[in-house]
């Protein structure tokens, strides 16, 4: 598969997901200083240190810790952990001054640019030989990758066409409680994408309305956006604890099975257990979202240099590699998407939402009145 260029989302919005310097918080020296930065010298520095424990949302930070222990012969241990568990372990850890997890690949950028840089929990630091691989935008903070989410549906039941190809149809009557997604009281990232689209996609949003109810919509809510996440709460969706519950529901050999909201690393799951499932690529005005992942390193770490090798580690190809054969889009210019990548997501990033960096500061801000919204119109 061709090299996936990361032009491909910044030509969707002028305005992208890595985080604008205005409110970005300026990197802690720990460890070497930049100045005297080189990766030959951060590795013998780190050879000196403790091992590291590090910890993303995907189950595949295992390989990739063994990955880098290999690579350096330093030891590494990976485990996975749901984001707003990571928000609490770095917020915790730093308060009580005993740090013991020393790298996050965290998914909630506006929880990370709003809370955990500026009151000091964790640092945003990119390797400087790497900054001609990294575009701008993801530099600061240091996005390692986007992981897409997208609406997904049985081919086995309706073959090469999705049955939906417009988002305001999940919330009609014949989509009652057929709509699987993790519950959104538990990924603060849908709550995130919902303000986003109130802000920034709300026309777009309108627009799909009339291309699907063939009139204008009249609403009380403040958004179009609002009205949406009212009626698709209403229509009472199947909640799960996560999209890897989301799959099966939506590959059951059952007529009409559900459509899904998941990560394009359920796909990978799909193949090997056996069931069809594809992205619904006709939705409007999106197929799904991008979500960013920041690596975040603990302020407290005792290993600073071994900690800052492995966020520089993951930001390359290499490092990356057991995530990209999930659908992971490395930011690093020179990463491959590989040819077994099981979702075909590289062919649809182009109808991917990207979030406005801009707003992040909002979408955090925001978070629990999305919440108490969705809690109220889901009861």
């Amino acid at each position: 598969m061709p090299r996936l260029s990361i032009c491909i989302l910044t030509s969707v919005s002028a305005l992208t997901i890595g985080l604008a310097s205005a409110t970005a918080q300026e990197a802690k020296e720990i460890g070497i200083p930049d100045s005297e930065y080189s990766l030959e010298a951060l590795i013998e520095a780190a050879k000196k240190e403790d091992p590291i424990t590090v910890i993303d949302a995907t189950g595949k930070i295992v390989a990739m810790a063994e990955n880098f222990s290999k690579k350096y012969g330093l030891q590494a241990t990976g485990v996975k952990m749901s984001g707003q568990d990571q928000e609490q372990v770095i917020a915790r850890e730093a308060a009580a001054g005993n740090v013991r997890t020393d790298v996050f690949n965290m998914s909630n950028l506006p929880s990370v640019t709003s809370q955990i840089l500026p009151q000091g929990f964790g640092i945003s630091w990119l390797a400087p030989d790497l900054k001609d691989k990294i575009p701008a935008e993801y530099q600061n903070p240091a996005i390692t990758s986007n992981n897409p989410w997208v609406f997904a549906y049985n081919t086995d039941v309706n073959g090469e066409t999705c049955p939906v190809d417009n988002l305001w149809a999940l919330t009609t009557d014949a989509w009652k409680g057929r709509v699987a997604m993790p519950d959104p009281l538990l990924r603060n990232e849908t709550m995130f994408w919902f303000n986003q689209l109130a802000e920034h996609g709300d026309q777009a949003m309108r627009e799909a309305y009339k291309a699907q109810f063939g009139e204008e919509l009249e609403t009380d809510e403040a958004s179009a956006t609002a009205e949406w996440v009212k009626r698709l709460a209403q229509n009472k969706p199947k909640v799960t604890k996560s999209d890897s519950d989301v799959g099966p529901i939506v590959g059951a050999k059952e007529e009409q099975p559900p459509i899904g909201f998941l990560s394009a690393a359920i796909f990978r799951d799909a193949k090997k257990n056996g069931y069809g499932m594809g992205i619904c690529k006709e939705m409007k005005p999106w197929v799904g979202q991008l979500t960013p992942r920041v690596a975040v390193i603990a302020s407290g770490t005792k290993s600073p240099n071994t900690a800052k090798l492995f966020a520089r580690f993951i930001m390359t190809e290499e490092g990356m590699a057991p995530q990209l054969h999930d659908g992971k889009i490395s930011t690093n210019i020179d990463a491959k998407m590989p040819d077994d990548e099981a979702s075909g997501i590289a062919n649809y990033v182009d109808r991917l939402y990207v979030n406005h960096s801009e707003t992040t500061d909002s979408d955090f801000a925001k978070l629990q009145d999305w919440q108490d919204f969705w809690l109220t119109n889901s009861r």
